[in-house]
């Protein structure tokens, strides 16, 4: 039974959806609070994560931000009154799955909870398969260098940490230096075939990955955006 946990400060709104969920065979959590929040975050990893943008004490930005930073790769769905595409976008950039806004269809959300966790089960199932031998070779383009097998990355000689999707993006990039790869393949490829979340997801992820692997890198500088194409990776980087 999945693990659900729901991260909601209103009462009204966390009662519906937990019992809509549990209606479904989903096991649910909640907390009314992002301190309450992270408490049960570090005490168990959910399956997936709900969680309101408008928290008291740590809002929900700031826990998503945090959360992924840590490594948490599982799913996570943002609940908000806010509407503007600027706060859709942060909440992507910092590694939101999707956004609801309220108020919202309880079928709808249900929906969306279903998709994500069937992806993610996906995604999963497909980054622990046996790799073929020949795609088994580290790969080594700039100063990065990363082994498939293992999922272990490093830029400079320093270890560098990544999420299972922006671990499997640079892969693609890596594995076809100079080659344009359009933005609806790596949303298949990374996020699965069914993704219904918002399109700007691999833009997302690419800015993301730019971070984490240090802006100052070559191998970040190499990542080029390819305009209304996708992204592809500089065999060398000016």
């Amino acid at each position: 039974m999945p693990h659900i946990l729901l991260i909601e400060d209103s009462t009204d709104v966390s009662n519906l959806v937990a019992s809509e969920l549990r209606a479904l065979a989903f096991d649910v959590t909640t907390a009314a609070d992002g301190k309450a929040g992270w408490l049960l975050l570090e005490e168990n990893e959910p399956d997936l994560l709900i969680l309101d943008v408008m928290l008291p004490g740590v809002n929900g930005f700031e826990i998503l931000r945090r959360i992924r930073e840590k490594g948490f790769d599982k799913p996570i769905l943002l609940l908000t009154a806010r509407g503007e595409e600027a706060d859709r976008v942060v909440g992507l950039e910092l590694g939101a799955d999707d956004y609801m806004v309220k108020p919202f269809s309880l079928r709808e959300l249900a929906a969306r909870v279903a998709a994500l966790l069937r992806r993610y089960r996906r995604s999963e199932t497909k980054t622990h398969e046996p790799v073929p031998e020949t795609n088994r070779a580290t790969l080594r383009v700039l100063d990065c260098e990363l082994d498939p097998a293992a999922s272990w990355l490093t830029v400079n000689g320093t270890d560098c940490k990544l999420s299972r999707r922006e671990f499997l993006l640079l892969e693609l990039l890596m594995r076809t230096p100079g080659r344009v790869l359009t933005r609806e393949w790596l949303l298949e490829q990374v996020y699965g075939r069914d993704y219904s979340g918002e399109d700007r997801a691999v833009d997302a992820c690419i800015m993301r990955l730019r971070e984490r692997l240090g802006r100052a890198s070559a191998i970040s500088r190499a990542l080029e955006s390819v305009r209304g194409l996708g992204y592809r990776l500089r065999a060398t980087s000016s």
